[in-house]
Parts: C-alpha cells; sequence; structure tokens
C-alpha cells in the first residue's frame, strides 16, 4: 500500500508591518493604563470601603423606600419642572449647534487649504469647550442672574465646542469628488459648499445634534443646583432636607423623561445615518 504524500505545508505569512506597529502600541497602552491605575490608588486619599458602605447605608435604603412609597401629589411639580428643563436642552443645543456649524467650516483643513490654516479654528473650539457646563451656569447665574436663561446660555456655549469639534471632523472626512465634480463643472465656492460639502455632511450633523442633545438633557438637570433653572432646583431642595419621597417622585419624572427622549432620539440616529 502506498503511502499518500503529506499535505503542503502553509505557511501563514506575517502581518503588516502597520498592523504590528499597532498592536505594539495597544500592549503599551494597556500596560501604561495598568500602572496610572496602580499610582492613582496608592497616590488619592480614597476613602475606605467601610466608609463607603456606612454612607451607603445611610441613604440608599431611605431612597428606595421612598421610590415604594413616591410623593405622588408632588408630580405636577416635578412634570413642570423636567418640562421647563426640556426646553432649556432643546434652546440650549440648538444655539449650540446653529453657531457650531458655522465655526466648524473654520477648523476643517481640507476646505480652508490646509490644517495650519484650520489652527485658529481649532484653537478656538478647544478653549470654549474646556468650561465646564456647571462652570459656565455659574458665570451666567452670577452675570444674568437665577433662571433658565443662564442655563440655556451655558449648554449653549459648552455645546459650540462639543459640535464644533465633532462636525469638523466629519467635515475633513468628506468624499473629495464631489467637490471636485462640482468645480469641473464651472461651479465656483459657494456652489462647491452647497452642492459638495452640505449633502455629505447634514445626516452626521444631524445625528451628532440629536446625541448632544440627550447629554444636554442629562446636563440642564444638574445646572438646576446652582440656580440656572430647570428641575434641579426642587430637587437641591429635597436633598437638604433629606424628603426621599419627593426626592423619588422627582428621579421617577426625570428617569422616565430621558428614558423617552433616548428611545426616539436612538431611533432618529439611526434613521438618518
Amino acid at each position: 500500500m502506498t503511502r499518500s504524500p503529506p499535505p503542503p505545508r502553509i505557511e501563514i505569512p506575517r502581518p503588516p508591518a502597520a498592523m504590528r506597529r499597532n498592536q505594539t502600541l495597544i500592549v503599551l497602552a494597556a500596560i501604561a493604563s495598568v500602572l496610572v491605575l496602580i499610582v492613582v490608588f496608592l497616590t488619592m486619599d480614597l476613602p475606605t470601603w467601610q466608609r463607603i458602605w456606612t454612607g451607603l447605608e445611610r441613604s440608599i435604603p431611605p431612597l428606595l423606600r421612598g421610590f415604594s412609597r413616591p410623593a405622588f401629589e408632588l408630580f405636577p411639580l416635578a412634570f413642570n419642572s423636567m418640562l421647563e428643563t426640556f426646553f432649556m436642552a432643546v434652546l440650549g443645543t440648538l444655539l449650540g449647534g446653529v453657531l457650531a456649524f458655522l465655526l466648524s467650516f473654520l477648523a476643517a483643513g481640507n476646505l480652508l487649504g490646509g490644517t495650519s490654516r484650520a489652527m485658529p479654528g481649532k484653537a478656538l473650539l478647544v478653549a470654549i469647550r474646556t468650561f465646564p457646563e456647571i462652570v459656565l451656569a455659574i458665570i451666567f447665574v452670577a452675570a444674568l442672574g437665577p433662571g433658565p436663561t443662564a442655563g440655556i446660555m451655558a449648554m449653549g456655549i459648552h455645546s459650540i465646542g462639543f459640535l464644533g469639534k465633532i462636525f469638523s471632523d466629519v467635515i475633513e472626512g468628506i468624499d473629495p469628488g464631489p467637490l471636485e465634480a462640482v468645480r469641473a463643472t464651472g461651479g465656483d465656492a459657494v456652489h462647491v459648499f452647497l452642492y459638495g460639502v452640505v449633502p455629505q455632511v447634514l445626516p452626521e450633523f444631524a445625528s451628532t445634534l440629536l446625541y448632544r442633545f440627550e447629554i444636554n438633557l442629562r446636563a440642564a438637570t444638574i445646572l438646576g443646583l446652582v440656580g440656572a433653572g430647570g428641575i434641579g432646583g426642587p430637587l437641591l431642595q429635597r436633598l437638604s432636607f433629606r424628603r426621599w419621597d419627593e426626592i423619588s417622585m422627582m428621579l421617577i419624572v426625570i428617569i422616565a423623561f430621558i428614558v423617552v427622549v433616548d428611545a426616539v432620539s436612538s431611533r432618529i440616529r439611526r434613521s438618518l445615518v
């Protein structure tokens, strides 16, 4: 009986150099993250587990009892305050979105002829988003007085930096083909912008704007803690007096609003992109 020849050996080629470099960078980043985490735990004055457990025992059981017996008589106040928070998030997002749309084209290197020309616009967007919403809210409360206007301005200004950065990245990633096609047909800069740039970026812009609205809705519930309108103010009053049944009613309204908005926004974003 003749023996069949062994199957030919298949040599698996080495991964490309770029892939090997990326794998090395990932390993180094993981090691660096672990080392940073160790340094944080060794140097920061973190509370002990006993302290954390004691604090949770004082707050979590009363809050859970409040959820089982929420103060339903507080529902009209909680709903109206959350509705004001919702409108604040809408106006703040629209304000930031419009201004970010204009500024993003000043931070897109592919439209300005080079990254160096876009640096002033990029630096401006970095400077704007450096300030957290809570700091901006404190500044506007001091300037304009307590109320939703301060919250709208804080969210709007901070949204400019966030949305402008995302918008400019989207612009820099567009396909240059449609732009060249418009130029080839004799179109000027306005035609290139209207027919080559805008149709490509609008779906991503709209999706990002909805995502930012979700963030602003959550932020608006916090800005009220410093007097910037919304449900944060009434919530802070009840937190000060540990009225857990009323706190639970407000949290239920907040959670319900955010869940509904997230579901609707996610559905719209999936249809856009």
